[in-house]
C-alpha cells in the first residue's frame, strides 16, 4: 500500500467515507405491520446497504493501518465516521440481536425484567447478522491497531472508549469483548487523561452484568493440558489488563537526552520513572477496589452489588499466580487491606462490613490453601533452575525465566507484553523497598550505640542486601535495553519452560511477596472482630474461620485460634454458636486424632437452646460415628442423640434419620463383623441407659416402624429381624464361651444388657422374638445369686409373657415347664421378681393354657395363711408368733395383691359355685394391714391394696380406701414412703388404664365396620376421671413437699391425667409453672412439656395464670428449703444465671398483649399498697432480671413501668413516713409574733428563720423538709411505736429492688438514658423489635435487699441502733427520690454530665453495683446506640463509701477556683454562723474584705427565691457581708423553675460533707 502515492489513497478514503456514510444510520429493525414479503425485501435491501458500509470501513482502516502509510492519510473524518458506523450498529443491529435486554418492543409493551427477557429468547441468528458481527469485531479489532500508530483527539478517544466499554455488559458477544479488551487496553495504556472516565463508565454499568450461570464467565484462561479449563468474566479479564497496562518503561533510547548527563543521575531518575509507574497501576487498582466495594453496602433499589464482587473476587483467585495476570496478585494483596479496614471500622455500615468478612475469608482461605499445597515444589523448581541461564541469583534465573517465556509466546497474545513490563517494574519497586528498608534498619542500629558488638556485623549485612539489590536493578535494566532483535540469541530455553512451569515460577517468586505473608494478619483481624457486639459480625468471622479450617486444619493448633472458638461455643448469640460448632464439626472429621480433644465441648453443645445449634451437634456426631466407627465415645454419642428424640420436629427427624443410617439398615449377611460391631452398640447403649430408662429407645424404635407401616419396603423391619436373630446368637455364643471357662455362673452385664435389648424389641414387636421363645425359656431357671441374675429373669419373664400368647400351638410340654417354673419363682423369691413372674403367668394362663385350678391353689395357699395371721394379730399383737411370721405376712399380702391384679378371682372358673365375694374379703383383709403399728407391713398392704384397686378400680371409691389414701396424702406427718406409695397406686393405675384404652382403640379399628357407635360404652375412661377428681387436690397439695420423690410421683400423676384428658386442664397451669421451676432438671422438663401441650390445645389458659404461678412457684421454692431461714431466689446459676421462671416467660412473650399484662401484674406487686412480703418481691425482681428477653421492646417496657411506680410510690413513702414522725416539739416553736423583730434572727439558722417570717409561700410541709436532712433531727421526732417504721423498712424494699432491677436491665441491654426516656409503648413495636445484644457477666445483686432479709426485721428487738438504721435508710431513700427526676431543663452540655453524675449518686446510694457492673460495662453496645452519643449512664463503682464518692465529685470544683465572683452571681457559701445546707445567695456588691450578699431560700429539691427577714412591721430582703473564704461555688445556673441542677446538687452534697467533715 505504501508504494501508492498519497493523494490517491487521499481520494480513496474520501469516497469510502461516502459509502461508510450511506449505512451509518439505517435501522435494520422494522415494524411488524407490514406484510412479511415487503417487509423481507425492505429488510435485504437495507442490510446490503449496512454492509456495504461496513465493507468499506473495513477497506479504509485496513488502508490506515499498513505499515509506512503516510501522516495523509489519517484523515479524522473518516476515522470518525467509521466510529460513529460502528456504534450505531452495535447498538440498533448487533445487541438486540444478540442479547434480548437490548431489544425494544415496537408495541411499548410492559417493562419486562432482564432476566424474563434472557430467558424467552431464542438462539438462532441470520446469516447476514452474523457476517455482519464479524465485520464489526474486525473494525474493532483494527481500531486498536490505529490507537497503536496514531495519537486521535480527546473527541474521538470519548467516542472509542465508551464504544468499547458496551459490549461488556451484553450478554453472547464474547469475541466482540476479546477485541473491545484490547481496544480499551490500547485508550488506557496511552491516554492517561482518559482514564479515570473509562473506569467511572465501568462502574456505571456494573449493574448490567450478567449473573447467570451460562452467559457469567467467558474469558478462557490458559490452563494445564490435562486439566478442566479455567472461565473468568471478560469484565475482569479487561479491569487486570487495565492495571497492567499502566505500567511504562522507558527505553535506553527515550532516556538519553542530547547531551550525556552523569550516568548516577541517569539510573536515578531511571529508577523513579519505573516505581511511579508501577505505583500508578497500584493507585488505579486501589481506585477501582474501593469503589467498587463501597457499591456492595445495602442494595441500592434493584441493583445488589454483593453478587458482582463476589464472582470479581472468584475471578481474582482464579488468575492469581498465572504468569499473564500479574495484576491479580496486586489487586488481592490491595482487597485484602481494604476489606480489613472496612470491617475493622465500625462506623462502616452493617452489610458492608459482613460482606467484606466474608470475601476476606475468602481470600484466606485461598491463601492458606496455596500455601498447605505449595510446601513449594523444590523439586521442579531445581530443574527450572538447571535449565536456566548459569547465575548465581536463584531469583535473577527465574525472572530471566518468567520474561523469557513470557517474550516468547508475545507473538501469539500481544498482552503479554504488558505482562511483561508489569513484572519488571515490580521487581524494580520490591528491590527499591528492600534497599530502603535496610538503609532504615541500618540508620536505627547507628542511633542505638548499646549495640556497638552486633554493629559492624549488621553493616555487613546491610552490605550485602545491597549489593545484591543493586545487581537484581541492573539485570532489569540489561533486560530492557535489549533489542528485541537480540532476543532470539537469549532464547536458548523456548521450549524448557512450559505454561505448569510458568505458573509454578511465579507462585515461587510471588511466596515472598507480602500477599503471600498476610495470611496471619489476615486471621489476626478476623479473630479480633470476634469480641464484636454485633451478631451479624461475630457470626460471619466465624464462618470464615471455618472455610479456613476446612482447608488447613492444622490452624486450630494456634492458641489465639482456640480462645477465639471456644469464647465463641458460649456466645449469647445462637447463631454464632452454631458457626463454632460448625467450625469444630468440620475440624473433628478432618482430624480424627484429634476429635478426643473436642469432643467435650462439642457434645455440651447438644442441650444447647438454639434448635440450629443442637441439629448441627447431631450431624457431627452422627458424621463421626459412620466415618470413625472405632471412636471410643460411640456409646456416649448415641445415647446423646438418642435422647433428643422427642426433640422440635426438625430434630426428631434428624435423629430417626442418624439412627437408621447407623442402626435399622440392614447390614449385608456376609459382613459379619458390622452387624457384631452394631449388635455390641446397641447393647452397650442400652446398658447405658440402664439407669436413666428405656423411653429415648422405645419412642425411637415405635417412630422408626410406624412411618414404613404403609410403605411396601421395609428396611428398618428387616434390619430389626436381622439384630433379634443376631442377638440369640450372640448371647447363645456368649454362655457356651462362658461354659467353657473356668468362672462358670458368673452372669455379668453383657448378657443383661442383650437380654434387655431382646425385651425392648420384644415391647415394640414382640413377633420379632416368637421364634426364639423356646431359646428364652430356660433362663427362667438361672440360679439367682447377683443382681444381674434377678435382672436376666425379669426381662426373660417379660418377653414370654408378650411373646407366648403369639405363639401358634406351643407345645403342652413347654406351656406346662413355664408354668412350673414361673410358680417356683413366685414362691421363693422378692417382690421385684414376684411382680414380673405373676404377670407372665396371667398372661400364659388367662390366654393360653386356661389352668385357672393352678392358680387357684397358689392364691388358697396365700389368702388362707393371711385370715390365720389375722386372727393371730387380733387375739394378741405382740405374741412371739406373730413377730415370727412377719415374713410370712409381708409375702402373703404381697402376693396375694398381686395375683388379685393379674386374675379375677370372682369368676366362676376360679371359686365355682362359691358365692363369697373374694374382693371384699381381700379388701377387708389388707385393710385390717393398713392399719398395723409397723410401716413395713402397712407398706406391703398398701402396694396389696393399690394391685386389687387396679382388677377392681370401683374399690377407690369405698369410704374407707379415700379416707385413708387422703389422710396419708394429706396429713404433714404421715410417712414419706407412704406418701409415695398412694401416689405410686395412682400413677400404676393410670398407665393400665392408658394401655387398657390403647388395646381396646387397637380392637375398636379392626372391628370398626361391624360395631354400632350407640353401643360402645366408654365405662373406663368415666370411672378412671371421677377417682382422679377425688383425689386431685390432695395429689396437687404433694408438690409442696422438701422431698423430690414425692414431687416427682405427683407430678407424674398429673400428667397421665392431664394426658389421658380427665380433668379440666385449668385448675392444674399454676401447679405446673410452680414446678417448672423444680431444682430437678427432669421434673422441670416434664412441667413444663404439659404446660405446652395445655397451650396448644387451649390458648390463653398460661396467660390467665401466669402470676398465679409465679406466686405458687415461690411457694414452692419455700417449702423446697424447708424451714431454714435461707433467703429465696428467683434464679439458678447454670453457666450463666437463669431466671427459674424463664420457660413461663418464653410461652407468654410469643404474644404483646399478654406479655405486657404479665409483666405489669409482676410490676404492681411492687407497689407500696400491694403489701408483698419482700422476699417475694425479691424472688420476682430476680425472675425480672433472668428472663430471656429477645427484642428491646421488653426491658424497655419494664423499665418504663418501674419509672412511674417509682415515681407514685416512692413519693407516698416518704410522705407516710413523715406523716408518723412526731411533730410535738416543733408545733411550739411555730406561733410568731410580730414583736419578734430583734436581731435574734441573726443567730438562727438563717432559713428557718427566713421560712417561719415568711409563711406566704412556704407549706409547713417544707417545714419538715428542713429537719430531716441529718439523723440527729429526725432522731428526735421518732415516734415510740416501731411498726411505721418497720412498714417503712418493708415498703422502701419493693422500690429499692426495682431501682437496682432497672440499673441491673439497663446494664444488661447498654440503653442509654435518653433511650430509655424516648420510650413510649404506644409506639408501633416494629421501632423496638431490634434484638437485644447481652452483655456477659452482669449479676443483679441487690444488696440492701439481701442485708434487710438477713436481719429478719419483723423479729427484732428495737434498740436505738436499729431505729437509727431505719433513720439512715429514710435518708438514703429521701436522697435517691432526689436523685431521680433528671433534669428536663439542663442545658445540653450540662445534660450527659449531670446523667452521669445522677447514675454514680444512684448506684453508690444503693450500695454500688457489683464490680462487673463498673460504668464501662455500660458503654451503650446495641448497634443504633452507638451514634447516640456518650451519654450513657454508669452502672456503680465498686468498694468505695458514699463519703468518697462525693468527695471524688468535688474534684472538678477545682476549675472554679480560677473564676471570678461578679454582682448578680448566685453563689453557695458555707457561712460558719449558720448551719442549714445548702447555703445560697445572690452578691450584691463587692466588699473590702469580702462580699455583700442578698441570702435566698429553698432546699436541694426545692425551688429559690429571695429570703425576706422582718423589720419593724416590714418584710425586707435579708443581706449579710460575707468573707471570700466562705465561698465554696461560683456562678451556680438555676434552672428555668429556679431549683438547683442535679449536678449542682451533686457537687455540694459533696463539698458540704467534706467541708464539715473536715471541721469536725
Amino acid at each position: 500500500m505504501d508504494k501508492l502515492s498519497s493523494e490517491k489513497l487521499v481520494k480513496l478514503l474520501n469516497i469510502l467515507e461516502k459509502n461508510i456514510q450511506d449505512g451509518s444510520k439505517l435501522s435494520t429493525m422494522l415494524n411488524q405491520n407490514n406484510d412479511e414479503d415487503e417487509e423481507r425485501l425492505w429488510r435485504d435491501l437495507i442490510m446490503e446497504r449496512v454492509t456495504k458500509s461496513a465493507d468499506a470501513s473495513l477497506t479504509a482502516i485496513n488502508i490506515m493501518t499498513s505499515p509506512n502509510m503516510p501522516k495523509a492519510v489519517y484523515i479524522e473524518d473518516v476515522i470518525e465516521r467509521m466510529i460513529q458506523y460502528t456504534k450505531f450498529h452495535l447498538q440498533n443491529t448487533l445487541y438486540p440481536q444478540y442479547d434480548p435486554v437490548y431489544r425494544v418492543d415496537p408495541h411499548g409493551g410492559g417493562v419486562v425484567s432482564s432476566k424474563a427477557k434472557r430467558a424467552k429468547c431464542s438462539s438462532h441468528k441470520q446469516r447476514v447478522i452474523v457476517m455482519l458481527y464479524n465485520k464489526v469485531c474486525d473494525i474493532v479489532s483494527n481500531l486498536s491497531e490505529l490507537l497503536e500508530i496514531q495519537l486521535l483527539t480527546d473527541t474521538t478517544i470519548l467516542q472509542i472508549s465508551s464504544m468499547g466499554i458496551t459490549p461488556f455488559f451484553v450478554e453472547n458477544v464474547s469475541e466482540l469483548q476479546l477485541c473491545a479488551i484490547r481496544l480499551v487496553t490500547a485508550v488506557f495504556s496511552k491516554y492517561e487523561k482518559h482514564r479515570q472516565l473509562i473506569l467511572e463508565e465501568i462502574f456505571t454499568s456494573l449493574a448490567r452484568l450478567p449473573t447467570t450461570k451460562r452467559g457469567l464467565r467467558n474469558f478462557r484462561l490458559n490452563s494445564d493440558m490435562d486439566g478442566e479449563p479455567v472461565y473468568i468474566q471478560m469484565v475482569t479479564a479487561l479491569v487486570l489488563q487495565l492495571i497492567q497496562c499502566v505500567v511504562h518503561l522507558q527505553t535506553e533510547k527515550e532516556t538519553d537526552t542530547p547531551e550525556e548527563s552523569k550516568e548516577s543521575n541517569k539510573k536515578v531518575d531511571y529508577d523513579v520513572f519505573i516505581t511511579n509507574s508501577y505505583e500508578t497501576a497500584m493507585r488505579t487498582a486501589q481506585n477501582f477496589l474501593s469503589v467498587f466495594l463501597k457499591k456492595c453496602g445495602s442494595k441500592q433499589g434493584e441493583e445488589d452489588y454483593r453478587p458482582l464482587f463476589e464472582n470479581f473476587v472468584q475471578d481474582l483467585l482464579s488468575t492469581v499466580n498465572k504468569p499473564e495476570w500479574p495484576a491479580a496478585e496486586l489487586l488481592l494483596s490491595l482487597l485484602g487491606r481494604l476489606l480489613v479496614h472496612q470491617f475493622s471500622n465500625k462506623s462502616t455500615e452493617m452489610a458492608l462490613r459482613v460482606a467484606s468478612l466474608d470475601y476476606l475469608g475468602t481470600v484466606a482461605a485461598r491463601l492458606r490453601k496455596d500455601s498447605v499445597s505449595s510446601k513449594m515444589d523444590q523439586k521442579s523448581i531445581d530443574r527450572i533452575l538447571k535449565q536456566a541461564p548459569a547465575g548465581n541469583d536463584e531469583i535473577q534465573q527465574l525472572q530471566k525465566t518468567l520474561l523469557d517465556y513470557l517474550e516468547e509466546n508475545a507473538e501469539t497474545d500481544p498482552s503479554l507484553l504488558f505482562s511483561r513490563k508489569f513484572y519488571i517494574a515490580q521487581w524494580f519497586r520490591d528491590t527499591t523497598l528492600e534497599t530502603e528498608k535496610a538503609m532504615k534498619s541500618q540508620n536505627q542500629k547507628e542511633e542505638d550505640a548499646a549495640e556497638k558488638k552486633h554493629y559492624a556485623k549488621e553493616v555487613e549485612i546491610t552490605g550485602e542486601i545491597m549489593q545484591k539489590a543493586e545487581n537484581r536493578k541492573k539485570f532489569l535494566r540489561t533486560i530492557l535495553q535489549a533489542a528485541p532483535s537480540q532476543f532470539s540469541t537469549l532464547k536458548m530455553n523456548s521450549d524448557t519452560v512450559d505454561y505448569d512451569d510458568g505458573c509454578l515460577i511465579v507462585r515461587y517468586l510471588a511466596s515472598m511477596r507480602p500477599f503471600a505473608q498476610s495470611f496471619d494478619i489476615y486471621l489476626t483481624q478476623i479473630l479480633r472482630v470476634l469480641g464484636e457486639n454485633a451478631i451479624a459480625v461475630r457470626t460471619k468471622a466465624m464462618k470464615c474461620l471455618s472455610e479456613v479450617v476446612a482447608v488447613d486444619p492444622s490452624i486450630l493448633g494456634r492458641l489465639d485460634m482456640q480462645r477465639g472458638v471456644h469464647g465463641r461455643l458460649m456466645d449469647n448469640s445462637t447463631s454464632v454458636r452454631e458457626a463454632a460448632v460448625e467450625l469444630l464439626g468440620r475440624f473433628v472429621l478432618c482430624r480424627p486424632e484429634l476429635a478426643e480433644q473436642y469432643y467435650e465441648m462439642l457434645i455440651e453443645r447438644i442441650l444447647d437452646t438454639g434448635i440450629s445449634v443442637r441439629k448441627r451437634v447431631i450431624k457431627i456426631l452422627r458424621d463421626i460415628c459412620l466415618e470413625q466407627p472405632t471412636f471410643p465415645k460411640i456409646t456416649e454419642m448415641c445415647v446423646k442423640m438418642i435422647r433428643r428424640v422427642n426433640d422440635e420436629e426438625g430434630i426428631k427427624k434428624l435423629v430417626h434419620e442418624t439412627f437408621q443410617k447407623l442402626w435399622f439398615t440392614p447390614t449385608p449377611s456376609h459382613d459379619k463383623e458390622a452387624m457384631t460391631r452394631k449388635i455390641l452398640n446397641i447393647t452397650d447403649v442400652v446398658a447405658a441407659c440402664r439407669d436413666t430408662g428405656y423411653d429415648w429407645f422405645e419412642q425411637l424404635l415405635t417412630n422408626l416402624l410406624k412411618t414404613e407401616e404403609e410403605t411396601s419396603c421395609k428396611p428398618v423391619k428387616k434390619a430389626c429381624t436381622q439384630i433379634v436373630d443376631n442377638l440369640v446368637e450372640h448371647i447363645l455364643k456368649y454362655e457356651e464361651s462362658l461354659a467353657d471357662s473356668d468362672n462358670k455362673g458368673i452372669n455379668t452385664n453383657c448378657l443383661v444388657a442383650c437380654i434387655t435389648t431382646l425385651y425392648l424389641f420384644s415391647k415394640i414387636r414382640p413377633q420379632l422374638m416368637v421364634k426364639h421363645a423356646m431359646t428364652m425359656q430356660p433362663y427362667l431357671t438361672t440360679k439367682c445369686n447377683t443382681q444381674s441374675d434377678f435382672l436376666v429373669i425379669c426381662n426373660v419373664a417379660k418377653i414370654l409373657e408378650l411373646v407366648v400368647p403369639l405363639m401358634e400351638h406351643p407345645s403342652e410340654a413347654f406351656l406346662v415347664t413355664i408354668e412350673e417354673d414361673l410358680m417356683k419363682l413366685i414362691i421363693k423369691y422378692g417382690m421385684t421378681v414376684v411382680q414380673h413372674c405373676v404377670s407372665c403367668l396371667g398372661a400364659v394362663v388367662n390366654k393360653v393354657t386356661h389352668n385357672y385350678k393352678f392358680v387357684w391353689a397358689c392364691f388358697n395357699r396365700y389368702y388362707g395363711a393371711l385370715a390365720k395371721l389375722k386372727a393371730q394379730h387380733q387375739e394378741d399383737p405382740n405374741s412371739p408368733i406373730v413377730t415370727a411370721n412377719k415374713p410370712a405376712l409381708l409375702r402373703s399380702l404381697f402376693t396375694v395383691g398381686a395375683l388379685c391384679r393379674h386374675f379375677d378371682f370372682d369368676q366362676e372358673e376360679f371359686k365355682g359355685n362359691s358365692k363369697v365375694d373374694i374382693k371384699e374379703k381381700v379388701l377387708e383383709l389388707l385393710l385390717y394391714f393398713t392399719k398395723h403399728s409397723e410401716e413395713e407391713v402397712q407398706t406391703k398392704a398398701i402396694i396389696g391394696l393399690g394391685f386389687i384397686c387396679i382388677q377392681h378400680p370401683s374399690l377407690m371409691f369405698e369410704q374407707e380406701v379415700k379416707n385413708m389414701y387422703n389422710n396419708i396424702l394429706f396429713d404433714k406427718n404421715a410417712s414419706v414412703n407412704l406418701k409415695i406409695l398412694v401416689l405410686k397406686n395412682l400413677q400404676t393405675y393410670l398407665q393400665e388404664e392408658d394401655t387398657r384404652m390403647q388395646e381396646a382403640d387397637k380392637e375398636w379399628k379392626k372391628m370398626a365396620k361391624k360395631e354400632d357407635l350407640k353401643e360402645m360404652g366408654d365405662i373406663s375412661s368415666g370411672m378412671s376421671s371421677s377417682i382422679m377428681q377425688l383425689y386431685l387436690k390432695q395429689v396437687l397439695e404433694a408438690f409442696f413437699y422438701a422431698q423430690s420423690s414425692v414431687r416427682h410421683f405427683a407430678l407424674n400423676v398429673i400428667a397421665l391425667t392431664l394426658n389421658q384428658g380427665l380433668i379440666h386442664p385449668v385448675q392444674c397451669v399454676p401447679y405446673l409453672i410452680a414446678m417448672g421451676t423444680d431444682p430437678e432438671p427432669s421434673m422441670r422438663n416434664k412441667a413444663d412439656q404439659q404446660l405446652v401441650e395445655i397451650d396448644k390445645k387451649y390458648t390463653g389458659f398460661i396467660h390467665m395464670k401466669a402470676v398465679a404461678g409465679m406466686k405458687m412457684s415461690y411457694q414452692v421454692q419455700q417449702a423446697i428449703r424447708g424451714n431454714t431461714k435461707e433467703i429465696v431466689r428467683g434464679f439458678r446459676q447454670d453457666e450463666s444465671p437463669i431466671a427459674l421462671c424463664s420457660h413461663l416467660f418464653t410461652m407468654v412473650r410469643g404474644n404483646r398483649q399478654h406479655r405486657r399484662a404479665f409483666l405489669t401484674s409482676l410490676l404492681n406487686l411492687f407497689d407500696d399498697s400491694a403489701k408483698t412480703e419482700v422476699n417475694m418481691l425479691l424472688y420476682v425482681a430476680d425472675n425480672l432480671a433472668y428472663f430471656p428477653y429477645q427484642t428491646q421492646e421488653e426491658p424497655l417496657f419494664i423499665m418504663h413501668h418501674i419509672d412511674i411506680t417509682l415515681s407514685v410510690s416512692g413519693n407516698n413513702l416518704l410522705q407516710s413516713f413523715k406523716e408518723s414522725l412526731v411533730k410535738g416539739n416543733k408545733k411550739e416553736k411555730k406561733p410568731c409574733t410580730e414583736e419578734d423583730s430583734d436581731n435574734e434572727a441573726e443567730v438562727h439558722k438563717p432559713r428557718r428563720g427566713r421560712k417561719r417570717v415568711n409563711s406566704e409561700y412556704d407549706s409547713d410541709d417544707d417545714d419538715d423538709d428542713d429537719d430531716d436532712d441529718d439523723v440527729e433531727s429526725v432522731m428526735k421526732f421518732l415516734p415510740a411505736d416501731p411498726a411505721p417504721l418497720v412498714e417503712f423498712a418493708n415498703a422502701s424494699q419493693g422500690i429499692l429492688l426495682l431501682l437496682v432491677l432497672k440499673q441491673h436491665l439497663k446494664n444488661l441491654c447498654g440503653f442509654s438514658d435518653s433511650k430509655i426516656q424516648k420510650y413510649s409503648p404506644n409506639e408501633s413495636a416494629k421501632i423496638y423489635d431490634k434484638t437485644i445484644n447481652r452483655k456477659m457477666g452482669i449479676h443483679f445483686t441487690p444488696k440492701q435487699t439481701l442485708e434487710f432479709l438477713r436481719s429478719d426485721m419483723s423479729n427484732i428487738e428495737f434498740t436505738e441502733d436499729v431505729r437509727r438504721n431505719i433513720v439512715r435508710q429514710y435518708l438514703d431513700f429521701k436522697l435517691l427520690m432526689e436523685h431521680l427526676d433528671p433534669d428536663e431543663e439542663d442545658e445540653e452540655g450540662e445534660a450527659s454530665a449531670s446523667t452521669n453524675a445522677r447514675n454514680k449518686a444512684i448506684t453508690s446510694l444503693l450500695g454500688g453495683g457489683s464490680p462487673k457492673e463498673s460504668p464501662k460495662n455500660n458503654a451503650a453496645e446495641t448497634e443504633e446506640e452507638e451514634s447516640e452519643g456518650e451519654d450513657k449512664g454508669g452502672g456503680g463503682t465498686p468498694g468505695p463509701s458514699r463519703r468518697s464518692k462525693r468527695l471524688s465529685d468535688s474534684a472538678e470544683v477545682s476549675s472554679q477556683d480560677n473564676e471570678t465572683v461578679d454582682v448578680t452571681d448566685v453563689i453557695a457559701i458555707r457561712c460558719p454562723k449558720y448551719k442549714d445546707r445548702p447555703q445560697i445567695a445572690k452578691v450584691v456588691q463587692k466588699t473590702n474584705n469580702g462580699f455583700s450578699v442578698q441570702w435566698m431560700a429553698g432546699s436541694y429539691s426545692g425551688t429559690w427565691a429571695e429570703a425576706k427577714r422582718r423589720d419593724g412591721r416590714k418584710l425586707v430582703p435579708w443581706v449579710d457581708t460575707i468573707k471570700e473564704s466562705d465561698i465554696i461555688y461560683k456562678k451556680i445556673v438555676l434552672t428555668s423553675a429556679n431549683k438547683l441542677t442535679t449536678k449542682v446538687v451533686q457537687t455540694l452534697r459533696s463539698l458540704y460533707a467534706a467541708k464539715d467533715g473536715t471541721s469536725s
